[in-house]
């Protein structure tokens, strides 16, 4: 009986940490984009973002506004740019060190990592 109450509590608490997502950790490099007027845009950037969470864009969060001309430059990541907030919309994938001009705009951007 306590063997069997003993290996229940031990299955249950690999469940539960199998169960839990790890959190997202900070990747090195930047992510560079443009927002506000196109003919005399403002820079911006992201530093370090997070692996696996969705980023919305601060600068244009709530507004009609969007970030335009994304820059990876992210190490081991791809960034996925949405035309929504909460990476929802149409997205743009960006590979590692690629560059995209104004005509892809975005609201969010999420950072999917490609090395372990």
């Amino acid at each position: 009986m306590r063997l069997r109450l003993t290996l229940g509590a031990a299955i249950g608490a690999v469940a539960l940490i199998v169960a839990i997502p790890s959190s997202a950790h900070a990747l090195d490099g930047s992510f560079l984009y443009q927002y506000g007027d196109s003919a005399n845009p403002t820079a911006a950037l992201l530093e370090q973002p997070g692996a696996g969470e969705c980023i919305n864009i601060p600068e244009v969060e709530g507004k009609s506004d969007t970030a335009f001309a994304p820059n990876n430059s992210v190490q081991g990541a791809d960034a996925n740019v949405y035309t929504e907030e909460d990476c929802q919309g149409t997205p743009t994938t960006l590979a590692e060190g690629t560059q995209l001009g104004p005509e892809v705009t975005f609201k969010s951007v999420y950072f999917e990592q490609t090395e372990a």
